[in-house]
């Protein structure tokens, strides 16, 4: 793998990692919520409607599955963070070459180029 060296020329680096900052305290706030048990009592029990506990449950699982996904974007921006203090930061984990500052721009986590993140979705 050829390691390009990112092109910082247009990449505010410093409020791109205030930004990744705050996205990751955001995340874990909302994860926190999520993850938290129901209170004491909350059980899922049968309302007086039909399904008013299937209800419930379906929620409660879609909750844990919101979570699970913002655990993935709190990976990214955490590696994202990492790269920063490397000073790897643009440069693609997978081929090695630059990201394009336009990637990083709308997309500031990433860690891949365009073409590895195709490759890994396959």
């Amino acid at each position: 793998m050829a390691q390009s060296e990112p092109d910082d020329s247009t990449l505010d680096l410093p409020a791109i990692e205030a930004d990744l900052r705050e996205r990751l305290a955001d995340l874990e706030g909302r994860e926190e919520e999520l993850k938290r048990p129901p209170e004491e009592g909350a059980d899922i029990g049968f309302g007086k409607r039909i399904g008013d506990g299937t209800n419930q449950a379906i929620g409660r699982i879609t909750d844990v599955g919101v979570a699970d996904s913002l655990d993935h974007i709190e990976a990214r921006i955490i590696r994202a963070l990492e790269k920063l203090d490397e000073g790897t930061y643009g440069v693609c984990d997978g081929c090695g070459e630059r990201i394009p500052a336009g990637r990083l721009h709308a997309a500031p986590e990433s860690a891949l180029c365009v073409n590895c993140a195709a490759s890994s979705h396959r």
